[in-house]
Formats: C-alpha cells, sequence, structure tokens
C-alpha cells in the first residue's frame, strides 16, 4: 500500500505563518489532493470539532496510524477522509496548541495519503473491461 508524506504547505493554501509557526489554520483552508487535485475547504470548526474517529477502513488507518507521530492526545488530532473525486484514503495531522484558556491553535504537521483511483487509472481500466464484455459475447454466439 502506497502512501505519500507531504508537507502541509505543498497541499494545503491558506496557512498561516508566524515567528513561532509556520502551517498554522486561519479561518479556514483549501486542501489540494495531490492525486486528482480537488479541492475541499476545511474551517477551524472541523479541526476544532476532530474526535479522531476514522473513517477509513482497517488496513489504510493500520498504516497511518504507523506513520502518525506519538505526540499526547491532549497536543494532537486527525482527520481522515478519502477524497470525493479519486478515493485516495487521506490523513490530515495536526497539532493542537493552547493559546490561554479557552483559546485553542491547529498547526498542520502533516499530510498522509494513499494511492486513489485516478482518471488515468480509471481510463486504462476501460478497455481491459471492453476486452472481457467482448469476449463474453464471442462465447455467447458459438
Amino acid at each position: 500500500m502506497g502512501i505519500e508524506h507531504f508537507e502541509p504547505r505543498a497541499v494545503i493554501a491558506g496557512l498561516l505563518a508566524g515567528e513561532d509557526f509556520s502551517s498554522r489554520v486561519g479561518g479556514s483552508c483549501v486542501y489540494g489532493c495531490p492525486r486528482c487535485s480537488h479541492r475541499i475547504r476545511f474551517r477551524w470548526q472541523h479541526f476544532y470539532q476532530a474526535d479522531e474517529r476514522s473513517l477509513l477502513q482497517r488496513p489504510f488507518r493500520r498504516h497511518f496510524d504507523q506513520l502518525t507521530p506519538a505526540l499526547p492526545p491532549a497536543e494532537q488530532g486527525f482527520i481522515d477522509f478519502h477524497c470525493p473525486t479519486c478515493q485516495a484514503p487521506t490523513r490530515l495531522i495536526f497539532r493542537i496548541a493552547k493559546g490561554g484558556a479557552i483559546t485553542f491553535h491547529f498547526d498542520m504537521y502533516a499530510v498522509l495519503v494513499g494511492e486513489g483511483s485516478t482518471p488515468a487509472a480509471a481510463q486504462n481500466r476501460q478497455p481491459a473491461l471492453l476486452r472481457g464484455l467482448a469476449r463474453l459475447m464471442k462465447k455467447g454466439r458459438r
């Protein structure tokens, strides 16, 4: 199972930079899938409400868990999802930083992306499907 690691700024637009942070979520940010270029907007609330329940199947989740750094649970979060276009399993890993008694900051740490079915891969499968249908039709004529 091929999983690629991406620096947050390589696939997420709209992250803030400052003296003590380089990839902070502001009001919102936009993830661009490196497999198919589909764009998804995440708002600050998505990170705040992330409860670490994964939407991924167990094999993907296990591989992603092995590649996710072990920080204390109160300091780390993640959002798992499949790209709506190519179905690439994806994990956004972020650090939770408290800025005061009731203030939270979310600093993107890494993005993990598995293999998806790209439009090119779907097109490559189509001729094989058509050949298989043609063989079935020939058998039916005999």
